[in-house]
């Protein structure tokens, strides 16, 4: 009897053995294959990704960073193993995303936050621009800080219990009032939205950070007013620029996958309409921008130098960063850009230092002006003192949106 309960354990030890064995070779298989169908797919882009990175002399980290993009964005299937996460992240009603860094609001609209429970401090920033301001050599020049409106509408939004909140707009508020104090103009879009008469919902992208266009038109038209009864201008005396009937707007249903869904998956935000607006009227413009060694230099209609049709020719479309339609504006963020207007040469000359949410606004306002300048401190190494005072401008603003209120937007000072 005891041998043969020896037997049936050797033999129940084989079996579980046998079934590990299998296994191991089965994942061992798997993984194989799989790294075999990633190099084929990756073997191209990281060639290219290195040989870009050795033609434009950059360093070593900036070819390893290049090299591990490339890599991580040309995963086998990686789209199909998000859609299928997302999936399961949609049927268990979840209402956050890695950690909390993307939530959802009760009406489904995602937003990124994190926990917090007082206004951040903001004095730091307001001395830095105070600096700036002081920095500006120009006599004439005008200066002020304009603040975009945040996705996060005091009063409108609201979160399900458990999700946290960044105390985004008090921040906002507590950095403008010391603006206040130390003299310096502010110009605060937050206010009057709620009279654009575009729904709460429909202001800023449900999958993305940014306002969509027609909150980015409608603030136009304010800002167009703001500057005419601050700076006693006259930059659209007949409110022909203003108005939206002079625009064609185009309607790109479910087209635009903001950053917030390349992070959570589709299937677990869905998709945006895109809306694209451009003049109806005749335009004449020079388009200049620079980031690094890369230069664009362009002459012609408003929809021919101001926009670029390449998001939707992206490979990915919906996931791809290069199919961010937000991007189809100016190029998206540059290190530096000029615009030109050439039917408008005795307009104002406006320079602002700004984030992603101003890139639509300055293509609208660029109807109203002679030369509009954009400085992004992400993507310009350079002294920004120093390439403000280079141009002759009127007016100079910095715009950050309330999620960019942090030392990394505001670091204003001379590099050698």
């Amino acid at each position: 009897m005891k041998t043969n309960m020896k037997r049936s354990k050797e033999k129940s030890t084989s079996g579980i053995f046998g079934k590990k064995f299998i296994t191991s070779i089965i994942f061992i298989i798997f993984l194989i294959s799989f790294s075999a169908e990633n190099l084929i797919v990756s073997y191209k882009p990281l060639i290219e990704a290195y040989n870009n990175q050795k033609k434009a002399s950059a360093s070593v980290k900036d070819t390893i960073s290049s090299v591990q993009y490339a890599m991580e964005d040309n995963v086998w299937m990686k789209y199909k193993f998000v859609d299928t996460y997302s999936y399961v992240q949609r049927l268990m009603f979840k209402n956050e995303e890695s950690n909390f860094e993307v939530v959802k609001d009760k009406d489904g609209i995602l937003h990124y936050t994190y926990f917090a429970d007082q206004a951040n401090p903001v004095y730091e920033l307001a001395r830095r621009t105070e600096a700036f301001k002081n920095g500006i050599k120009g006599k004439n020049v005008k200066f002020a800080y304009i603040m975009p409106p945040d996705k996060y509408i005091a009063g409108k939004t609201q979160f399900p219990t458990g999700i946290p909140y960044n105390y985004v707009n008090e921040t906002t508020d507590k950095f403008l009032d010391i603006l206040k104090e130390k003299n310096i103009d502010t110009i605060d879009l937050r206010k009057n939205l709620d009279k654009s008469g575009i729904p709460a919902d429909k202001l800023f992208y449900r999958t993305d950070h940014h306002w969509q266009i027609p909150t980015v038109f409608w603030e136009f038209g304010q800002l167009v007013n703001t500057f005419d009864k601050k700076y006693s201008l006259n930059l659209d005396p007949n409110n022909f620029y203003t108005d939206k009937n002079n625009y064609n707007f185009i309607t790109y249903k479910d087209a635009f996958a903001g950053s917030m869904a390349r992070k959570t998956g589709i299937t677990y935000s869905g998709d945006d309409d895109f809306i694209l607006a451009y003049p109806k009227f005749k335009t004449s413009y020079n388009y200049y921008s620079k980031t690094g060694k890369l230069i664009f230099n362009m002459n012609g209609r408003f929809e021919e130098v101001l926009l670029t049709t390449s998001p939707f020719s992206s490979k990915y479309k919906e996931y791809d960063t290069e199919g961010d339609k937000y991007s189809m504006y100016l190029l998206g963020n540059q290190g530096i850009t000029h615009i030109t207007n050439k039917n408008n040469p005795n307009g104002p000359k406006m320079l602002f230092v700004k984030d992603s949410l101003t890139v639509p606004l300055a293509a609208f306002l660029s109807t109203v002006c002679s030369d509009v300048y954009l400085v992004d401190p992400r993507y310009y190494s350079g002294s920004i003192p120093k390439f403000v005072n280079s141009v002759k401008v009127n007016y100079v603003f910095i715009s950050y949106s309330p999620q960019d209120l942090s030392t990394d937007f505001f670091n204003f000072y001379e590099k050698k």
